[in-house]
């Protein structure tokens, strides 16, 4: 059996930024509208650069309005992820999907123009498996 680690990031509104250890691993750019997105991201790799160490997992998502007028002005956010382990057969077939982290869905409204989210996860090899031991949540509301 092969293990992979991918996150599933289904829905994006306004912009969502993912970090594994202080690279860049996806950009949505700017969306509207709150789209199904539904793309899988393999993180498997860079996790097995240094299974020694801790890996840091950032999630930051924007509220970016630039067609907003006013200071008081509300706008929604909406993201909506999965971080996964999946395990192959030697075939290549998914035997599962098994979630890593309590899969995030939230959507809410906010002043334009801020970080909307700022989610953190440290993820570790434990026992010939990666397991997240700790996270940090952060969201930004009207005020």
């Amino acid at each position: 059996m092969k293990q992979q680690y991918l996150i599933n990031v289904k829905k994006v509104d306004n912009r969502l930024v993912i970090f594994l250890n202080g690279e860049n691993v996806f950009d949505s750019g700017i969306v509207h509208d709150d789209p199904d997105m539904d793309r899988y991201i393999d993180i498997t790799k860079k996790l097995e650069e240094h299974p020694e160490f801790t890996s840091e997992l950032i999630f930051e998502g924007f509220n970016d309005s630039y067609n907003s007028t006013k200071e008081n002005e509300l706008n929604p956010w909406h993201f909506s992820y999965r971080v996964i382990k999946r395990t192959l057969d030697e075939s290549g077939n998914v035997v599962i999907d098994a979630d890593m982290i309590i899969p995030y869905d939230e959507k809410h409204l906010s002043n334009p123009n801020v970080r909307a989210i700022n989610n953190t996860y440290k993820i570790v090899m434990k026992e010939k498996d990666y397991k997240v031991v700790s996270n940090s949540l952060s969201q930004q509301f009207y005020e």
